[in-house]
């Protein structure tokens, strides 16, 4: 009687990682639900309310015993930029603090935040995109007057607003609607409606400074589907983050270029 013939047993083999089902398909499963996105939303709009307030009294304040005038202090990026600066610092704080102490695991991490290769190639692509809104701008209808026109009066005014709008303004915004909102909100009701909603809200972000031009706003929405669209593809908040600072960058030099460092602006 012969012996069964029994094969070698071959070495262990590493398992090959699994594939996502779609190039396109977000982390399935974040870490948090849309409670905690919400909780962030409304923490940020009240932060921003009290800060603001607090700011807009304290200029007020200031003014009067100074006796000078303070023109539309509501909208005086002296006083904006600061109060919306500690609304921001807050949220940071607190989620910093709910994701180490509660989920016990790095804030960057459970946000995704994964550093892309050739990071210059996202900056430049937030560049070629803030060069195709400002084209594709000058053939939409436009309002003589937007709020955001009146903002800028000083070149303080416009080294405050250019510094927070590179250096602060899209590391939140991609923490709240695409490091946040879209992983939570895929996960219920999938990647494309996530896309499409936190585009509107981003625009919807940005339209009480573009007077409610819908044109513009279209535009912001549209940015906000690229930002949520690369933050998608390559699964990297750091990569969206890139391209936001290379679009506001551009925006903002461009600004600089066409009033002379800030110094030809609109009055107040």
């Amino acid at each position: 009687m012969t012996e069964p013939v029994v094969e070698n047993p071959q070495p262990d083999q590493p398992q090959p990682e699994l594939l996502r089902p779609w190039a396109l398909s977000p982390e399935p499963r974040p870490l948090f639900g849309m409670g905690v996105v919400w909780l962030a939303f409304g923490v940020t709009v009240a932060a921003m309310f009290i800060f603001g307030v607090l700011a807009v009294s304290v200029a007020r304040h200031l003014a009067a015993a100074n006796h000078t005038a303070l023109h539309s202090v509501a909208d005086n990026p002296r006083v904006l930029v600061p109060a919306q600066f500690a609304a921001y610092g807050l949220l940071v704080l607190l989620l910093w603090r709910y994701f180490g102490h509660y989920l016990r695991l790095p804030m960057g991490l459970a946000l995704g935040w994964r550093w892309p290769q050739k990071a210059w190639q996202f900056v430049g692509t937030g560049i070629l995109m803030a060069a195709a809104v400002q084209l594709l701008s000058r053939w939409l209808p436009e309002p003589q007057d937007m709020p955001i026109d009146h903002m800028i009066s000083t070149p303080l005014d416009g080294l405050l607003m250019a510094g927070f709008g590179v250096l602060v303004a899209p590391l939140v915004e991609e923490i709240l609607f695409r490091g946040l909102l879209f992983p939570a909100l895929a996960r219920r009701s999938g990647a494309v409606v996530a896309l499409a909603a936190s585009s509107m809200l981003f625009g919807a972000l940005h339209a009480s400074q573009l007077a409610g031009a819908w044109a513009q706003v279209a535009l912001i929405m549209l940015v906000g589907a690229l930002l949520t669209f690369v933050r998608w593809q390559w699964h990297s908040l750091a990569a969206s983050w890139l391209v936001h600072v290379g679009y506001n960058a551009a925006l903002f030099a461009a600004l600089a270029v066409q009033t002379h460092g800030f110094t030809q602006l609109a009055p107040r």
